[in-house]
């Protein structure tokens, strides 16, 4: 049974505007390093709206799954709910269109430029998606082009030049761990044209097997989408020794997980460390 009918009533324009418009505030104060008061935003909410605390979550979740889905960090209270409906996502378009600070904000959050710096990213598996993540409906799907999260993040030069970096550290301390310190000082950015364009790195597994890596960072979440160049593609089509390292939620606690071109037999990517 559905949040709505459980209230009563269903989701107007006027309080999904009020719920998404609420959830940017306090991720423009998150983000900015400020504290939010959740508590007091949920009573303001219930309030104004008449709903009750968990039908208000529910739907703060579900805008979680929207803003991950345009590459932009969220509220860690409220991890992303995957049932993402037409009217909510008019609401997320119309709320972030008179809003473009907080994306811009978004893409320079004040934690990487602290003095301490970001800790080194910590790597996972690849993430398996669900039918709405993979297959977005039509209406996320124009959502998505609109704020389209993977050509922003690519044109972004210092967000490609703050993930290379991260990557550089992390394969760099990955070979000092495994007792490989010869391997780790000569990992280093691509040079062209000594190097094949589409990898921005070259590292080694500890066994001494060359990498090409081609670093894909974002500041949004995991299931952000990204795009591959045409030489990126062209690598990952004809090398067996390209790999990508997807970096996300880069400002605050940095992950990645790395895809390999499929073997033969496999699908249509592969996920191996290292």
């Amino acid at each position: 049974m559905s949040e709505e009918i459980i209230q009563g009533r269903d989701w107007t324009g006027a309080d999904l505007d009020l719920v998404v418009g609420d959830y940017c505030v306090m991720l423009g104060k998150e983000i900015a390093g400020k504290t939010a008061d959740r508590a007091a935003h949920q009573r303001a909410l219930r309030f104004v709206s008449g709903r009750s605390g968990a039908v208000i979550e529910w739907k703060q979740c579900e805008i979680s799954a929207a803003f991950t889905l345009i590459g932009l960090p969220i509220l860690s209270d409220f991890q992303p709910r995957w049932n993402l409906a037409d009217d909510l996502l008019d609401a997320v378009d119309r709320q972030l269109t008179s809003k473009p600070a907080l994306i811009t904000a978004a893409l320079r959050p004040p934690s990487l430029f602290s003095p301490a710096g970001s800790p080194l990213p910590v790597e996972g598996p690849p993430p398996l998606f669900n039918d709405e993540q993979a297959n977005p409906n039509p209406r996320a799907a124009r959502l998505i082009a609109r704020f389209d999260p993977g050509a922003r993040d690519q044109a972004d030069r210092f967000l490609t030049e703050t993930g290379l970096a991260f990557i550089l550290a992390s394969e760099q301390r990955r070979l000092r761990d495994h007792g490989r310190h010869d391997l780790a000082d000569q990992v280093r950015p691509a040079a062209y044209p000594v190097d094949p364009r589409g990898c921005s790195l070259i590292s080694f597994k500890p066994t001494g097997e060359l990498r090409r890596i081609a670093v894909k960072a974002t500041t949004g979440g995991v299931a952000t989408p990204f795009h591959l160049t045409p030489d990126e593609d062209a690598l990952w089509r004809a090398d067996p020794a390209f790999r990508i390292r997807r970096l996300y939620d880069l400002g605050r606690e940095p992950r990645f997980y790395t895809l390999r071109p499929p073997r033969s037999g496999e699908g249509e990517q592969g996920a191996e460390a290292g």
